[in-house]
């Protein structure tokens, strides 16, 4: 698992200890803005080099669900490309607004959760942060922060080709060049081709849905002229059309039931075009200091998307939406190192301008007897609005080193926030034609904030470090875009905030043969950020749950019993609840003490990694890893009958790789959900409107993946 960083000009090597035969690997992250060793570093953080994620044949960020411990990664979302996270008991479930766990690819930050499920080409490492992340990364994170780091072109030519073909008439092809231009210029290029047919049958279309095609396109070029200066230029491009989620009704034509049929009336159409590029500058000043400017433009146009949210033939709910989003980012870093002391400190700057038209058909309620789809049975709106946020934060962190055993860290970071709501609503026909004015203005709030850190850690000896950390945590409030009353669009939903303790142990045994990591949390949330139903209004609605409780533990190990043989395990207990959360149904209907949604009590993962000795041309190295976790629930406020309850439920993947006697050539064998596990991963319950659905994980699925690299 040995690879170099070169994230901002800091260049580090990581390798198993004594050579990498018996021994932990022993990893070097950047997750405090210097290198550090994994076991160093006093944060709950999983971290995964290039070596570990091929081990897993993990693609993309789904493909880790399940593997962190207390990290809900969504399996199924409403399109391929789009990725909704819980961490810790809290998540955003809502697509389109921002994450509570932040994003950072090669440090530039991914505003929405659109587009920000990442196929993996040419990684260095994926680092997850758990807890408040405010004094060292630019933007606001309440629950942790996803970090994934690309390799940099280096000095030498390396080029990477990989076709797979699977079932499903899968297709995946990843290639890359990178090398040296002139003396000091280097660049790369990589790209990425997956497609697949659907897994579920439509009647309605007469074809199968939840297909996969998209195209990624990712171009780095890096100017080192002196030891001192380190420039990077990256641009990635992304061109997904992947079917919009086809969601298996509950009531079914005929009587039966089948998880692989779903009977919309809406075209999965989505025209997903997405761009960003980025300007890294890394210069060194002198052996204690070092600056740093991020430099970057990006957005998505969505044009159009097509989502129906019932499954059913039948006109029930369905949207038919434009989305626009574009940002600018800008990052200043000023890191340094003299004698005892290390420091941290940035200035963050984010405008966005978020655009949605969203023309949305809704069933008022189940009563009506009359079936003919009319205005008196049915809401008819367009909801077009722009969200235009500037983002201001100023934040830093330091380390002092105050004998050989006894650090303490302090942290302060300043948030100050500003967004404005603009919106001109309409009244539809079934045609989609506007026939009246609906709603029109513009609403704008402020909000600012100061969040502390402050951290002790001890080395008990070379191989167990002991910390402790209290932190606040701030997610800035907001308007909602999908408000089509008045009052609603002019009411500002408040800011999220956390207060986070946690202590933790980093730990080492058996001559490095057994690493063994323990995080212990508790979170206070206050003014929980929330998307629910409300039967009055006939639609979703932007809010606030007013408290919130999280606290739990989790245990990272990993043993290298011998050379050939890698074992993993971690388990993850969590406790999340309401403490205070009003009007979560509707007027007089409260979720006070019930269970936070996507919250499992208990979720875990093994796995192995296995170089076998046997006596064939070249090698063979085999890999499975499993995960399990116990029951959850979809809504704040369960049905009684079930209806909103994910059962427990676990995932079986293996992996297989024989490289031939010419290392340069390779080839995979890999399976994922080999149980064929077909319980429901999500579920929709809505009794006022009758829409009831579910959502089940991708059947099993296998790829042969023929590989060459030099």
């Amino acid at each position: 698992m040995a690879q170099g960083l070169a994230q901002g000009g800091v260049e580090a090597t990581s390798g198993a200890a004594d050579g990498g035969s018996t021994a932990v690997e022993e990893l070097v992250v950047t997750a405090e803005r210097r290198a550090t060793n994994l076991q160093d570093t006093p944060i709950a953080i999983t971290a995964f080099s290039a070596q570990a994620l091929a081990d897993r044949k993990v693609d993309h960020i789904r493909d880790l669900a399940g593997q962190i411990p207390n990290l809900s990664i969504s399996r199924v979302t409403i399109s391929h490309t789009t990725q909704t996270y819980s961490l810790r008991g809290v998540g955003e479930p809502d697509p389109i607004q921002e994450p509570v766990l932040a994003v950072y690819v090669d440090d530039v930050y991914i505003p929405r959760q659109i587009g920000s499920m990442i196929e993996f080409n040419d990684l260095e490492r994926i680092e997850v942060l758990r807890g408040p992340q405010g004094t060292l990364y630019g933007r606001n994170s309440s629950a942790g922060a996803l970090r994934i780091i690309t390799r940099d072109p280096g000095r030498e030519f390396r080029a990477k080709a990989e076709v797979g073909l699977g079932n499903y008439s899968a297709v995946d092809v990843r290639a890359l060049v990178e090398g040296p231009i002139s003396e000091t210029l280097s660049g790369s290029l990589s790209y990425i081709r997956h497609k697949r047919d659907g897994i579920t049958f439509n009647p309605t279309l007469n074809h199968d849905v939840n297909r996969i095609d998209l195209d990624s396109y990712r171009a780095k070029l890096r100017w080192t002229p002196t030891d001192a200066l380190d420039v990077l230029l990256t641009v990635n491009a992304l061109r997904d059309r992947s079917d919009t989620r086809g969601y298996v009704p509950v009531r079914q034509p005929g009587g039966g039931f089948s998880k692989r049929q779903t009977f919309s009336e809406v075209p999965p159409t989505q025209d997903l075009d997405q761009i960003s590029g980025s300007l890294r500058v890394a210069y060194r000043i002198n052996d204690a200091l070092q600056i740093k400017s991020i430099t970057a433009y990006g957005g998505f146009n969505l044009d159009p998307v097509y989502y129906d949210n019932d499954g059913e033939a039948a006109l029930i709910q369905k949207n038919l939406i434009r989305y626009n989003d574009q940002y600018v980012t800008q990052e200043l870093q000023l890191n340094g190192e003299y004698d005892r002391v290390t420091f941290s400190t940035g200035f963050f700057y984010l405008h966005e301008r978020f655009f949605v038209r969203r023309d949305g058909y809704s069933r008022r309620n189940t009563q009506n007897t009359d079936p003919t789809v009319t205005p008196g049975n049915y809401n008819f709106l367009r909801a077009y609005n722009i969200t235009n946020t500037e983002a201001y934060a100023v934040f830093g962190e330091a380390t002092w080193k105050v004998s050989d055993r006894l650090s303490l860290v302090t942290g302060l970071r300043w948030t100050n926030e500003t967004k404005e709501f603009r919106f001109n609503n309409s009244i539809l026909n079934l045609a989609g034609q506007i026939t009246a004015p609906s709603i029109r203005g513009v609403s704008e709030k402020t909000w600012s904030k100061i969040t502390p850190k402050v951290s002790v850690q001890y080395a008990w000896t070379p191989d167990i470090l002991a910390y402790a950390t209290y932190s606040q945590g701030f997610k800035s409030g907001g308007f909602d875009n999908r408000a089509t009353r008045l009052d609603l669009a002019t009411l500002p939903f408040a800011p999220e905030e956390v207060i986070s303790y946690e202590g933790g142990l980093k730990t080492e045994f058996f001559d490095h043969r057994l690493r063994a990591n323990l995080a212990a949390f508790y979170n206070d949330y206050k003014d929980l950020q929330v998307s629910f139903f409300d039967p009055a209004y006939v639609g979703s609605r932007r809010g606030n749950a007013g408290q919130a409780t999280s606290y739990g533990v989790e245990l990272e190990t990993e043993a290298q019993p011998t050379s050939a043989l890698n074992l993993q395990f971690s388990i993850g207990y969590l406790f999340a609840e309401y403490d205070e959360y009003r009007g979560a149904g509707g007027a007089g209907v409260n979720a006070d003490g019930n269970r936070l949604t996507n919250s499992p009590r208990w979720s875990l993962s093994g796995g192995l990694n296995w170089s076998v000795p046997v006596e064939i041309p070249g090698s063979l190295r085999l890999g499975v890893n499993a995960q399990y976790q116990t029951k959850t629930f979809s809504n704040a406020i369960p049905a009684a009958g079930g209806q909103h309850e994910i059962p427990a439920q676990g995932f079986v993947n293996a992996v297989a790789t024989w490289t031939a006697p010419d290392p340069r050539w390779a080839v995979t064998l890999s399976g994922r959900n080999l149980t064929n596990a077909s319980k429901p991963v999500s579920a929709t319950f809505t009794p006022s409107t009758g829409v009831h659905y579910r959502n089940y994980p991708d059947p099993r699925t296998w790829l042969v993946t023929l590989r060459y690299a030099l």
